[in-house]
C-alpha cells in the first residue's frame, strides 16, 4: 500500500500541471452547477414581481439553461482532463504490465485514483459554491432565499459529471490497458512525415496552417470542442442580454395605477400590505395573517366615518378605497390542441389582493377590453394599459368555496399582471359586510397647508400619510437589488465559463506537447510551432463561437425576453464574442509560450548534461 501511494505521488508531481488545471477545472465545474441550480432556486419565491409571469419564465429558464450547460461544458472539460491525464501516465501502465502487474488490478488502481479525485472536487466544488452564495445572498439583504435553495438537486447534477467522469475514465484506461504499444505520444506522429519529407517544405508560409488543420482534422474532438465553444457563448449571451432586457423592461412598464395620487392615507399595517403590492415587491400566495383573521383584520382596520368626513370637507381630489386578500380560484376553460379541445386552468388558486374602489374613473385608460366591469365582474392586474397588454391572454377565474359570499360570479385574469389584484366594487363588499367602508385614500397632490391639514387630521385618528413616489422607490430599490444579485451570480458563472476556456486551450497545448516538442527538434522555429498551436485552438473555438453567438441572440431576443427593448443589444453580441475568441487567442498564446520554454529548457539542460 505504501509503495502503491509513493507511486501515485511520483505520477502525480510528474504531470502536475495538468493535473492542477485538471482539479482546479473540476472544482469551478461543480461550483459553476450548483450556482446554476441557485439561480433557478431563488426565482420560485418571486414567481409574481410585478414583471409577469414571462419574465419570471425568462429568469426560470435561464436557470435551467445555465444548469444543462454548466453540466455540458464541465463534461467536456472533464473528459479533455481525463485524456490527458492518463496519456500523462501511460509509462506508469507500460511499466506495471512489464513487470507482471494484472490488467484488473492495473484498472482498479487507475480508476480508484480518478474517482477519489473527482469525488474530493464534487465536495470542494459544492462546499466553494454554497459559502460563496451564501455570502452573495447576505451581502444583498436576501439572505433568507438561502433556505430555498436544496441541497439534494445540487449533488445530483454534480453527480452527472462525476458519473461522465466515471464513464469515460473506465473506457480510457481499458483502451490503454490494451494497447501493446506504450511508446509515449501525444498522437500518431506518423502522419507528419509526409510534411518533413522535403526540407524546402518547411519554408513555405502554409505549413502552419496546413499543420494546425490536420491537428485540428485528426484530434477527434471535433463535436466536443463545437459543443463546448457553442454553449460557451449561447449561454453567455443568453444571462448577458436576459436580465438587462427584464430590467429595460420593468422600468418602462412599471406599475400605473393611481398614477394621478400623490399620497396614501391609512393605519400602518394596511399601508405596508398596500406597499407590498405596489409593484416589484415579491408576491406571497398564501393569506396576509390566516384565512379568518385577513377578514377582521383588515374590515377593523376601515375609517371612521368622520374622518372621511373631514377629508371630504377639505375640497380635494380624493379616492376611496378598500384593501384586502381572499383566495380565487381559475375557472377551467378549453384549448385547441393538435389532440383537440383540452381542459386548462382546472384546480389552480391562488391569493389575490382584493381593491374595493368607489369611483370608476381609475379604469380610464386602464381597462383592456375598454369598458367597466359589471355588476359581477371584477378585473385582476396591476398593469391593465391596452397600449401595452394587447396580446395578453383573457382567463376567468372564481373565488373558491372557502370565499364563495363573496358571490362574485368571475373575473377576468390578465396574465403580465403580478401579485394578482383584483378590483371589485366598493358598494358590493359592503353590502357582504367585508367592509365597513374604505381603507385607504388616495390624494393627488396637496398644497404645504392643506397637507399640514391632511397630516394632523390622521396623526389624531391613528392613520399615517405616505408619500407614493417613496413606497414606489423603496420597490424599486428591492427590486434592484434582487437584480443586481442575479447579475452578480451571472458574472461569476460569466467567470467561470472564462476560466473553463483557458483550462480548454491549456489541455489542448498540452495534448499535442509530445508533437510540438518533436517539431522544435525538427528545427521548426519557436515562433511558428506557437502559431501552430494558437491556429488550431481557433479551429476548435472561433466556430462554436460564432454559431453560439447567432443562435444565443435569437434565443435571448425572440423568445426568453419577446417584449424587450433593448438599448445595446449589438454591443452585447460583439463584445461577448470578441471576449471568448480573444481569451482563446491569448491563453493559447500563453499555453504555447510556457510549454515551449519549457521544452526548451529541457533540451538544453539534456543537451548540456551531456
Amino acid at each position: 500500500m505504501i509503495g502503491q501511494m509513493k507511486f501515485a505521488w511520483i505520477s502525480f508531481k510528474r504531470s502536475f500541471l495538468a493535473s492542477m488545471f485538471s482539479f482546479i477545472s473540476q472544482i469551478v465545474t461543480y461550483s459553476a452547477i450548483s450556482i446554476g441550480i441557485a439561480i433557478f432556486s431563488i426565482v420560485k419565491p418571486f414567481l409574481n414581481w410585478s414583471v409577469n409571469s414571462v419574465f419570471y419564465k425568462s429568469y426560470v429558464i435561464m436557470g435551467i439553461l445555465f444548469i444543462v450547460v454548466s453540466i455540458v461544458i464541465g463534461a467536456i472539460v472533464t473528459a479533455r482532463s481525463i485524456d490527458l491525464k492518463f496519456m500523462s501516465q501511460k509509462d506508469d501502465i507500460a511499466i506495471m504490465k512489464n513487470v507482471g502487474g494484472k490488467s484488473k488490478w492495473i484498472y482498479s488502481y487507475f480508476i480508484f485514483n480518478q474517482i477519489l479525485t473527482s469525488v474530493i472536487m464534487l465536495l470542494f466544488g459544492i462546499i466553494v459554491s454554497l459559502v460563496l452564495l451564501a455570502i452573495i445572498f447576505n451581502s444583498f439583504n436576501f439572505g433568507h432565499l438561502f433556505n430555498f435553495i436544496r441541497f439534494m438537486p445540487i449533488l445530483g447534477a454534480n453527480i452527472a459529471i462525476l458519473v461522465a467522469s466515471y464513464i469515460k475514465s473506465h473506457y480510457t484506461i481499458l483502451k490503454f490497458i490494451e494497447e501493446k504499444d506504450f511508446e509515449i505520444s501525444s498522437g500518431k506522429l506518423s502522419s507528419y512525415k509526409s510534411i518533413f519529407e522535403f526540407n524546402t517544405l518547411l519554408t513555405k508560409v502554409k505549413t502552419v496552417r496546413k499543420i494546425a488543420t490536420k491537428n485540428y482534422l485528426r484530434s477527434g474532438k471535433i463535436l466536443a470542442s463545437f459543443l463546448f465553444s457553442f454553449f460557451l457563448a449561447f449561454s453567455s449571451i443568453s444571462f448577458a442580454l436576459g436580465p438587462v432586457a427584464i430590467a429595460e423592461t420593468y422600468n418602462h412598464y412599471l406599475d400605473n395605477r393611481f398614477y394621478n395620487s400623490t399620497y396614501v392615507i391609512g393605519d400602518e399595517g394596511v399601508i405596508d400590505y398596500y406597499s407590498s403590492n405596489f409593484g416589484a415587491q415579491k408576491y406571497v400566495n398564501e393569506s396576509h395573517i390566516g384565512d379568518l383573521e385577513d377578514i377582521n383584520f383588515f374590515k377593523n382596520n376601515s375609517f371612521d366615518g368622520s374622518f372621511v368626513s373631514d377629508i371630504e370637507n377639505l375640497d380635494v381630489e380624493n379616492q376611496k378605497l378598500f384593501l384586502t386578500k381572499l383566495e380565487v380560484q381559475e375557472v377551467p376553460t378549453l384549448d385547441i390542441t393538435p389532440e383537440g379541445y383540452t381542459e386548462i386552468g382546472l384546480n389552480r388558486s391562488f391569493y389575490a389582493t382584493v381593491i374595493g374602489y368607489q369611483d370608476t374613473s381609475i379604469f380610464d385608460e386602464l381597462l383592456l377590453w375598454g369598458s367597466i366591469p359589471g355588476s359581477n365582474e371584477v378585473v385582476i392586474g396591476d398593469t391593465l394599459d391596452k397600449t401595452i397588454f394587447e396580446n395578453s391572454t383573457i382567463q376567468s377565474i372564481k373565488l373558491t368555496e372557502n370565499s364563495s359570499r363573496y358571490d362574485i360570479s368571475a373575473v377576468v385574469l390578465d396574465v403580465f399582471a403580478a401579485g394578482f389584484t383584483v378590483y371589485v366594487p366598493l358598494s358590493k363588499l359592503d353590502g357582504e359586510t367585508i367592509s365597513n367602508g374604505p381603507n385607504l385614500i388616495m390624494l393627488e397632490d396637496l398644497n404645504e397647508t392643506v397637507y399640514s391639514t391632511v397630516e394632523s387630521l390622521a396623526e389624531t385618528n391613528g392613520y399615517v400619510v405616505r408619500k407614493l413616489e417613496d413606497i414606489l422607490k423603496e420597490n424599486i430599490r428591492e427590486y434592484d437589488r434582487f437584480s443586481y444579485m442575479f447579475d452578480t451570480l451571472g458574472i461569476i458563472l460569466f467567470s467561470i465559463f472564462t476560466f473553463q476556456l483557458i483550462v480548454f486551450v491549456f489541455l489542448y497545448y498540452l495534448t499535442y506537447k509530445k508533437d510540438y516538442e518533436l517539431l522544435y527538434k525538427l528545427g521548426i522555429e519557436k515562433k511558428k510551432i506557437s502559431k501552430i498551436n494558437v491556429s488550431s485552438a481557433m479551429l476548435q473555438l472561433i466556430p462554436g463561437i460564432l454559431f453560439g453567438t447567432y443562435f444565443g441572440s435569437i434565443i435571448t431576443r425572440y423568445f426568453l425576453v419577446p417584449y424587450a427593448k433593448l438599448a445595446y443589444y449589438f454591443a452585447f453580441l460583439f463584445g461577448i464574442m470578441i471576449w471568448y475568441i480573444g481569451v482563446g487567442y491569448i491563453g493559447s498564446r500563453m499555453a504555447s509560450r510556457n510549454g515551449l520554454k519549457q521544452i526548451y529548457n529541457t533540451l538544453y539542460k539534456n543537451k548540456t548534461h551531456n
